[in-house]
């Protein structure tokens, strides 16, 4: 059976590079990096300091949402579709909100600050702050539920949750609902606002951070991730109009096998990425946007599942991550990925992974230093695995 084709109608994002996707990959291209100390709140005495801060973004209400407003905007107006309510459908990558550190640190000293969890007193306390962290607030689903009721979708509505692959599975599962005739359009994508006091301190701990507050994925000297913000949307549609790029395939798959470790073969990353290809019928691919964390084994782990999928043909596409520029957006980093490979195919411009200097011997791959190259660029994978090893891959390529 012929599979329905899927194309991308318009693309949006907001960065720590730019308010709009052009902006944004204006300063990728160029080899910049938004990565450094951060400013918004007092860093002192965090596991690492650094991260990809949006500046100067005015908003009310939660951030998350201010976020992917603006980058959906972006994507549906680059659209230009015209759409009955119940043929759109929302698919959003997105994990919980969080409420200010203040108001935590309020109900922390509210159940009485100590050992013992004083419920007569946090019963008072917490009672005067439930609007800083109610459903809206705190929801993974908040962000679909507003982006809906923004855009009169009645067709799906659906939020995915899985750390780092959100996004991209998000993409995913929205170009499967257009396969099957659930909804002809649909405004997908992830968002992360990860610049935060709990992200720093709960990724610290776990040793995921760079205590150099350096993102160099692939590189010899990488030592951890960076946290950053930030929102990227597509709009794809079962009808081409003038798009020039399209999604060909998806691939997901679990590892089932640690929390916070990838599967040391990458079994589970190679599954994602033969599935993807295997849905475009495709063997090969002309560049690699991958997941590339900047950590010393999710790295090394997927350079090797690269080479087992891609074999010799992998040593003339080219490869890179974005992570080194704009941080790591946990749900919004496959979607960021997405978007890059976009770039590839729609306009011939290579990405490079910022700050990688010396490639790590065990990461033996066709990297792009330095700044963007432009070549042709027909198929374009992007990759997207997470902690709980959740793996997607996406296949685009250029309209024939």
């Amino acid at each position: 059976m012929t599979q329905v084709r899927v194309f991308v109608r318009g693309v949006g994002a907001i960065t720590a590079l730019g308010a709009n996707w052009p902006a944004s990959l204006q300063a990728l291209a160029a080899g910049r990096s938004a990565v450094k100390q951060v400013a918004g709140f007092d860093v002192t005495g965090f596991p690492s300091t650094a991260g990809a801060e949006i500046h100067n973004f005015t908003h009310t209400g939660e951030r998350r949402l201010a976020l992917a407003r603006v980058a959906a905007r972006e994507a549906w107006q680059a659209a230009g579709l015209d759409v009955a309510p119940d043929r759109l459908g929302i698919f959003l990558g997105a994990e919980s909100g969080r409420a200010p550190f203040a108001t935590l640190h309020e109900l922390t000293l509210g159940a009485g600050g100590g050992a013992r969890f004083d419920h007569a007193q946090f019963g008072v306390k917490a009672a005067a702050l439930v609007a800083d962290f109610d459903a809206s607030i705190i929801s993974p689903a908040a962000v679909t539920s507003a982006l809906a009721l923004e855009y009169g979708a009645h067709g799906p509505a659906v939020t995915i949750s899985l750390a780092c692959a959100s996004g991209a599975s998000a993409i995913a599962e929205a170009a499967r609902a257009i396969r099957l005739g659930v909804c002809d359009v649909a405004v997908c994508g992830g968002v992360g606002a990860d610049v935060d006091p709990m992200m720093l301190a709960g990724f610290g701990k776990v040793g995921a951070l760079s205590a150099r507050g350096v993102s160099c994925p692939f590189d010899l000297r990488r030592d951890g991730f960076v946290v950053g913000e930030g929102a990227a949307m597509v709009v794809l549609s079962r009808e081409r109009g003038d798009a020039s790029v399209e999604l060909a395939g998806e691939g997901r798959s679990l590892d089932a096998h640690h929390l916070t470790a990838p599967d040391p073969q990458g079994d589970g990353a190679a599954r994602a990425m033969r599935t993807a290809l295997a849905a475009a019928g495709l063997e090969t691919v002309d560049y690699i946007q991958a997941h590339g964390t900047s950590t010393p084994l999710n790295d090394a782990v997927e350079a090797l599942a690269l080479r087992r999928v891609l074999g010799a043909s992998l040593d003339t596409a080219h490869v890179s991550s974005v992570k080194g520029a704009l941080g790591h957006w946990i749900a919004g980093a496959g979607a960021l990925g997405f978007l890059c490979a976009h770039a590839a195919l729609d306009q011939g411009i290579v990405l490079p992974t910022a700050n990688l200097n010396e490639p790590d011997p065990a990461c033996a791959l066709p990297h792009v230093m330095g700044s963007a190259i432009r070549r042709v660029v027909n198929v374009a994978l992007v990759n997207a695995f997470a902690f709980g090893g959740a793996n997607c891959s996406l296949v685009a390529r250029r309209c024939a």
